[in-house]
Order: C-alpha cells, then structure tokens, then sequence
C-alpha cells in the first residue's frame, strides 16, 4: 500500500486525483495539503510514503516544500505537478529531491506510472524533458554534468547489447540475434563494465535499471 499525500492549492483538482486514484488498492490518500506549510504538518502527523506536489502553492511553494519534506523524511517520494513543464524548473525539482516531474493534464496511465516508479527507488519525468533527467543521473554519480563527449557514453552497439543484456540474454543468444560471434559479444560487454567503472553483471545490470534513461535505453 502506498499512502499519498496530495498538495494543490486548487480543490477541484485534489478531488478529480482523489475520485482516479481511489480506483487503485494499492493506493490510499491519507492527507490533502494545500500549500507547503501544510505539507509539513501533514509529514509530523501521518505516515506518508509519497507526496503529488504542486509546483505554484501559496505559503509555501512546491520547491520549498520539497527541500524541506526531504530534510524531515529522506526516503520520502515526490512527485512535482505542474501545468507547464520547463527545462530549469524539471532540474530544480530534482535537485531539491523530487523524483518525478509530470504536468497536470497527463493521462491515467502515465500517472500510475509515475508513482510505481519512484515509489520503487526510480525516476520518472515526461518524455520531453529525459534530457533533464539524463544530466541529473550524470551528476549525481559523478558530482559534474557530461561533457558533449561523455554525454553519449556508450556506442550505439553497446547500447543495443547492453539492452540485450539486462532483458536476461546470455552471450549466446545476444550473438544469435546481432549475428555477431559470442568472443565479440564478449568483447563489448567487457568494454561496457569498463566504461561504467562496474565489476561484473550482476553489478552492471542494477546500474543499467537504475539508470536507463541515462544511457538511452528502451523503457527510460
């Protein structure tokens, strides 16, 4: 059961939430805020796994509130709402420690999404803005952004093989369907390990799930 907190300042969009994602047992909406001084006091009252955090609230907006949800409860999720998405506004949110970004009018779907996927340690922002979160990840292993070269770090073969990889082929089947013999195979996948400073594949798998939309791979 995930418990959610919900924070807008406007009613009719926290009740539209409730009504959707009440349809889901497991979930349960155990507070509603309506700006960050509210979020706040709901984090001291209830136990909260997970926050949907407008952006713009009164008192205190959803920036602010997040910086500070984060410093009470570490492992806490959020989630920022938004009604337009921007570039800055995206990498502010992570850095003050949200874990997704979506706008306001996304559908269904990708909502239940969203919240599967930070609740279980990931990182989910709209399609739009994957650069965003690509140099976020980066940073986050690396203490710096990417520079232009490091920013396609693996080839378009290494990718393809990596891929292969994580969806559980071994060298053999991986040689079968590139058409590639297995000592190539081989070749890449160590020249993978080396270029993500990893040391085997159960090692390099964790990583690639971890990180997928930072190395351009498919479910990112």
């Amino acid at each position: 059961m995930t418990r959610i907190l919900i924070a807008d300042d406007h009613l009719m969009f926290i009740k539209g939430l409730k009504m959707l994602l009440s349809t889901y047992p497991q979930f349960e909406i155990c507070a509603v805020a309506n700006n960050g001084l509210e979020v706040m006091h709901s984090l001291q009252e209830k136990e909260i796994d997970l926050i949907l955090m407008d952006i713009n609230m009164p008192q205190m907006n959803g920036y602010d509130a997040t910086l500070a949800a984060m410093k009470q409860k570490p492992d806490l999720a959020i989630i920022a709402l938004s009604m337009l998405a921007g570039s800055a506004s995206v990498s502010k949110m992570l850095e003050a420690g949200a874990r997704g970004y979506i706008i306001k009018n996304t559908d269904e779907e990708e909502l239940v999404h969203a919240i599967q996927t930070v609740t279980e340690g990931g990182y989910y922002v709209i399609q739009e803005y994957a650069h965003e979160l690509k140099d976020f990840l980066y940073k986050q292993k690396h203490g710096k952004l990417p520079s232009k070269a490091e920013q396609k770090l693996l080839t378009a073969r290494e990718t393809e093989i990596l891929q292969r990889i994580i969806e559980g082929d071994t060298n053999i089947e991986i040689a079968e369907k590139l058409f590639l013999s297995n000592r190539t195979v081989d070749t890449h996948r160590k020249n993978i390990l080396a270029k993500l400073n990893l040391k085997n594949t159960a090692a390099l798998v964790h990583y690639a799930l971890e990180n997928k939309a930072f190395l351009g791979l498919n479910g990112a």
